[in-house]
């Protein structure tokens, strides 16, 4: 069986499947990354309601990046638009994220972070995300 956030991972990178002209990684993707990418991180928080109830509290990063010197500000803005789009769609994330193995409860953007990587030349921008959720 998978871990959860591992499930979360592959949710939330064919939740994304639809922003094109990225490359889309999971954390325990191995190599080199290709820019422009997307690169999806999953952990394991606190368990939720009770002890051993099975919910637990999951945080999850989105990273978009791309080069700087291969793309304008205004293409970057508008590429991680497209990706906060996803997580506002209809149905909500919550649904687009539960699969056969994998109930979301609730999941929800929590903060945004733009960040400025001068040694690589890039631009990223960082999605939080609060995931609640149980392995059925």
């Amino acid at each position: 069986m998978t871990s959860i956030e591992r499930q979360l991972e592959e949710s939330l990178a064919t939740a994304l499947s639809g922003v094109f002209g990225v490359n889309i990684y999971k954390s325990d993707t191995e190599g080199a990354r290709l820019l422009p990418n997307i690169v999806i991180q999953c952990s394991i928080g606190s368990e939720e309601i009770i002890p051993y109830s099975g919910v637990f509290r999951c945080p999850a990063t989105i990273t978009y990046a791309t080069r700087a010197d291969s793309t304008t500000r205004t293409a970057f803005d508008a590429k991680f638009q497209d990706i906060l789009q996803v997580m506002y769609q209809n149905p909500n994330l919550a649904n687009v994220l539960t699969t056969a193995t994998l109930k979301v409860f609730l999941a929800n953007v929590v903060s945004e972070s733009p960040d400025i990587k001068s040694e690589n030349r890039t631009w990223s921008k960082s999605l939080s995300l609060n995931i609640s959720c149980t392995s059925i």
